[in-house]
């Protein structure tokens, strides 16, 4: 396995079609919210209909919290879904209070093949294949560097 992290933040064209690459080839998705920090309820109540799984947890993807716990919203990765996180965010690190939750990670088949840690700028995949490898390099735009 190889990760790659993102060297910069993606945006606009660059951040939908990231987006689209990792609905395309992820099961699920989540995001967390932290109890310390507010977040738009509105923008949370419309992936109500689509979450899995809600839990809560001070250990997730890159982080491990001395704070409480956060809580951690697995939802599932659709056409609607995608939709909303083209659209909410104009771009990667656009994911953190006080509008929109925090830290997007994708799984497919129970592997976070992308993480990122909003409020650090710090985003990543970690690549198993040479299928994954080639789709994250054929994307316009994105900045990557091999994590040592």
């Amino acid at each position: 396995m190889v990760n790659y992290e993102i060297v910069e933040n993606p945006s606009g064209d660059t951040y939908r079609h990231l987006i689209q690459m990792l609905c395309q080839h992820s099961d699920r998705f989540y995001f967390i919210t932290r109890k310390e920090l507010k977040y738009n309820k509105k923008i949370l109540k419309q992936f109500n209909p689509f979450i899995i799984e809600k839990y809560k947890t001070k250990e997730w993807a890159n982080t491990i919290t001395l704070g409480p716990a956060a809580t951690v919203y697995v939802i599932d990765v659709n056409e609607d879904t995608c939709r909303l996180l083209q659209n909410l965010a104009q771009s990667l690190y656009d994911w953190q209070a006080p509008e929109l939750p925090e830290d997007l990670t994708f799984i497919k088949n129970d592997f976070e093949w992308f993480t990122c840690t909003t409020h650090e700028e710090f985003a990543m995949f970690s690549i198993r294949s040479e299928f994954y490898l080639n789709l994250v390099k054929q994307l316009p735009g994105l900045k990557l560097t091999i994590l040592e």
